[in-house]
């Protein structure tokens, strides 16, 4: 049996450890949607491109002044690890801003955030 070169084994070694780099948990569909404006939700609900961690995922919601809306926790959905949902008190008029942390299974970080406006 010939040994197999070695570049031809980090090669290997590469192509097989890069997918796994490339699980970032993403939002797919956000609701109320960015940049959206309406009735004020009861909740938001955003789902990811991958499943996440749920107990280092989270969804917050501030007003227009950086105030803080809900003192609710983030949850995910029982069924769907995509998913995660935030109930939220009754919202007046004005711009909400939602800030997303989402951490796949592989431990991959990312976050962001979107505006919605109640009218």
């Amino acid at each position: 049996m010939t040994p197999v070169p070695k570049s031809i084994s980090i090669l290997a070694t590469i192509l097989f450890i890069t997918p796994l780099a490339w699980a970032h948990a993403k939002p797919k569909t956000m609701i109320p949607a960015a940049d959206s404006a309406g009735p004020a939700p009861t909740k938001i609900i955003v789902t990811f491109s991958e499943p996440v961690e749920a107990r280092f995922s989270s969804l917050t919601v501030t007003d227009e002044k950086g105030v803080p809306i809900s003192k609710e926790h983030s949850l995910a959905e029982e069924k769907d690890s995509k998913t995660l949902t935030l109930a939220l008190p009754s919202l007046v008029p004005g711009g909400y801003l939602v800030h997303w942390v989402s951490v796949a299974p592989d431990g991959h970080r990312m976050e962001g955030e979107y505006k919605f406006i109640v009218k």
